[in-house]
């Protein structure tokens, strides 16, 4: 029953949502609907989930956990995360920043995350691009590093955020394949929030629809 209201515009109003392990949401809605905020609330980046009644890996919020805690069992995937990676980091080292859920390449990782790391890349066949600066590469190879930087700490759940945006379509053909193979081969529990159903992966079967922040 989420309730989030600034001054007097309500965001959410009403949302209730179970999310068991293993299942492939989509969360649908225009633009303005509240997505963002309902997944603000799951990814522990927005502070109302305290006065409202949210449980995250059955752990209630506030009982003590903190925002890492939380962080460090999530994959996030978004185009917004690009802007972020604008430095001198290479794509190897963008993907190894998962390990810490830093925004942007501030904590150096050890030989053997970057091992891990490049591991994840050969299995997106993006390893050749290693040693490539982040900023450098195509923009469908920035979002596979992205995807190689959320899977690198092997969460159980998977957040993709509109991850197809402003992709070719052959780049959002080759990038619903590789979440369908993963999806395959994981035992993850996938979010996929997208305008277009037809972006959606195979294996989603499940669907919440959110409009004026009410479920629908």
């Amino acid at each position: 029953d989420i309730h989030v209201k600034y001054g007097e515009n309500t965001i959410l109003d009403g949302i209730q949502w179970l999310v068991r392990p293993g299942e492939k949401w989509a969360l649908l809605g225009p633009n303005g609907s509240g997505k963002s905020t309902l997944l603000s609330l799951i990814n522990a980046d927005n502070p109302q989930s305290y006065p409202n009644r949210i449980s995250l890996f059955d752990r209630r919020r506030g009982s003590g956990e903190s925002i890492w805690d939380i962080k460090k069992k999530i994959g996030f995937v978004s185009p917004e995360l690009h802007q972020y990676f604008d430095s001198n980091a290479t794509c190897l080292q963008v993907a190894g920043s998962g390990f810490y859920d830093t925004i942007g390449y501030m904590r150096s990782c050890t030989p053997e995350q970057l091992e891990k790391a490049l591991g994840w890349m050969q299995l997106l066949e993006i390893n050749g691009h290693a040693a490539t600066q982040f900023k450098h590469v195509p923009e469908s190879v920035q979002r596979l590093v992205l995807l190689a930087r959320a899977l690198v700490k092997n969460p159980p759940l998977l957040i993709f955020d509109e991850p197809c945006q402003g992709l070719d379509t052959h780049q959002k053909l080759h990038f619903k394949k590789v979440i369908e193979s993963l999806c395959e081969y994981i035992p993850v529990t996938l979010i996929y929030v997208t305008h277009y159903e037809e972006e959606l992966p195979a294996p989603v079967n499940r669907f919440l629809r959110i409009r004026n922040g009410k479920m629908i």
